[in-house]
């Protein structure tokens, strides 16, 4: 597929190390700039703390809950990259007072020019895609920070809905959460650029010559909301994606590895301040 986009909408980075000292006041400060309450529940870490300023927000949280009590503990934030920018004071303070930066996990976007009407997408690893509302879902909603976790959805639609803007031609955005088995130090992930690859299938339906009678109405189910993934069995998928090679397809790992710099450089530079691409 060509002129396919890559972005990154949601990143989470944790700072370890990072004193009881140091937070106590600083969350102080924030609440009183920023009115924001701070809550204290049992989900993941103690501490939370939501911050919103204009369109952008912030989300600090303080102190795993299973680990033992420590004067020292591991302080994550959740933001959009725009958002970086906007609390980079805030940010740098942090960063100054951990030990070490690592990215946890992100949503990788793939913004496509075609409208969702047209693309067939398929998980590869036993991810039943199912459809509600004109969005495409893999896993669950409770699973939605677990790598792998995608939807596909019309981010026409979706710009012109929420915030009025209209764009010429269409646009598809496939959305997948880009979480490794293990952290890495920000300042070298601009070489761990994500595979998905071997996850999901994404192929735009130019042709229907090669295919039965029986398989197209497969496909038309499956591209319309209704079938389910699971309702389809693994032959017919199998044959699908086979016979989709010569049509347009999304090559996940290929855009990634051309368009991965130029999208993680600047929120690592903001919350780092160093990009390393020696290995």
């Amino acid at each position: 597929m060509k002129e396919v986009k890559l972005s990154i909408d949601r990143i989470v980075v944790d700072f370890t190390d990072v004193f009881w000292e140091f937070f106590n006041p600083f969350q102080q400060r924030i609440r009183e700039c920023f009115r924001s309450p701070i809550c204290a529940r049992e989900k993941g870490f103690k501490y939370h703390l939501h911050i919103r300023n204009d369109s952008h927000y912030l989300h600090i949280s303080y102190q795993l809950c299973f680990v033992k009590k420590s004067r020292k503990n591991t302080m994550r934030i959740e933001c959009h990259p725009e958002s970086l920018v906007h609390f980079s004071s805030l940010l740098s303070q942090i960063a100054d007072h951990a030990k070490e930066i690592l990215f946890v996990r992100c949503d990788v976007a793939f913004d496509i020019p075609i409208h969702i009407s047209k693309l067939l997408t398929l998980s590869l690893t036993g991810r039943n895609m199912h459809s509600w509302m004109g969005t495409r879902y893999s896993n669950k909603r409770h699973q939605r920070q677990v790598a792998g976790y995608c939807r596909v959805y019309n981010k026409k639609n979706q710009l012109l809905q929420r915030f009025g803007k209209a764009i010429k031609g269409e646009l598809t955005r496939f959305e997948i959460v880009y979480a490794p088995n293990e952290k890495i130090p920000l300042n070298v992930l601009v070489q761990f650029p994500p595979e998905f690859n071997r996850l999901y299938f994404c192929a735009e339906l130019t042709t229907t010559e090669q295919f039965k009678p029986k398989e197209m109405e497969r496909i038309q189910g499956l591209m319309s909301g209704e079938l389910e993934q699971k309702q389809v069995t693994g032959y017919y998928r199998r044959s699908f994606v086979k016979k989709l090679q010569a049509c347009p397809t999304l090559d996940f790992d290929q855009e990634a590895c051309k368009q991965w710099k130029d999208a993680i450089t600047i929120p690592c530079a903001v919350l780092g301040g160093v990009i390393s691409h020696v290995a």
